[in-house]
């Protein structure tokens, strides 16, 4: 497995934290929002859209026709509510207000394409997957009343009885994403880290999760030697027992 290397926890946060995300109303338009963190309150009703930039800046190589494809298809999952127009996502909450993510082609850490992901009904949530100019980009959890949003290293997953949803997130060969997997508990509305396994120092990187139950937990540990080879693929689970969540070895 080649070596690890991240960016810096604040340097990370920015990476993150550069979606832009209004909630759209009628006819002022105040000076833009701030950048949210990983956990924001919905703007007021008075907010506008804040647009995108123009798309003189390339887009990374990562970026293609196949993500409005699937973005299409996450939409059809929203009942109506999801809208693209252009360069933002238009997502209307059940409070009455609509939530506005626009693109922004800035080179860098600004860099940010909000691709809707699906609707997540069991955890009353919108998932966004956000493309980030290197890396596999993050997941912003989105609540479907309120428009309270939390920063993901991977994409939700809900277990079958709603009470809780796990991530997993590979590294890329750059180290611009975090190697792990994350059991997150839903507290009312919120979402809360139960369980993280930070596998930045095992030979394997966490995918592809899928709930046995709702207490189990199936993913893949992928290996490989070097960035040019394949990943070997092999099973891994998580349990949860009294005491917490247990890696449990399936593989003999």
């Amino acid at each position: 497995m080649t070596q690890r290397h991240f960016l810096p926890k604040i340097e990370q946060l920015v990476c993150l934290a550069t979606l832009g995300l209004t909630i759209a109303c009628a006819t002022e338009k105040p000076p833009p929002l701030p950048p949210a963190p990983a956990t924001s309150q919905v703007a007021s009703s008075t907010s506008t859209i804040i647009p995108g930039t123009s798309d003189t800046v390339a887009r990374p190589q990562s970026v293609d026709d196949d993500d409005f494809r699937e973005e299409a298809a996450a939409i059809q999952t929203a009942g109506g509510r999801v809208t693209r127009v252009g360069t933002r996502l238009e997502i209307r909450l059940l409070n009455g207000h609509t939530a506005v993510l626009a693109d922004d082609t800035t080179q860098g850490l600004k860099f940010a394409l909000p691709r809707y992901a699906g609707y997540l009904k069991s955890i009353h949530a919108h998932s966004i997957h956000q493309i980030q100019y290197e890396g596999y980009g993050i997941y912003l959890l989105l609540d479907d009343s309120t428009g309270d949003s939390t920063i993901l290293s991977g994409k939700p997953v809900p277990s079958p009885d709603g009470k809780r949803f796990v991530i997993t997130s590979m590294q890329d060969m750059e180290g611009n994403n975090p190697s792990l997997i994350e059991i997150w508990r839903m507290v009312g509305r919120t979402p809360e880290t139960e369980f993280t396994l930070d596998t930045e120092h095992e030979a394997w990187d966490p995918s592809d999760p899928v709930w046995r139950d709702s207490v189990t937990i199936d993913f893949i540990k992928n290996t490989s030697s070097s960035p040019a080879d394949p990943y070997v693929k092999t099973p891994g689970r998580l349990v949860k027992v009294d005491t917490g969540w247990v890696l449990v070895d399936v593989s003999k």
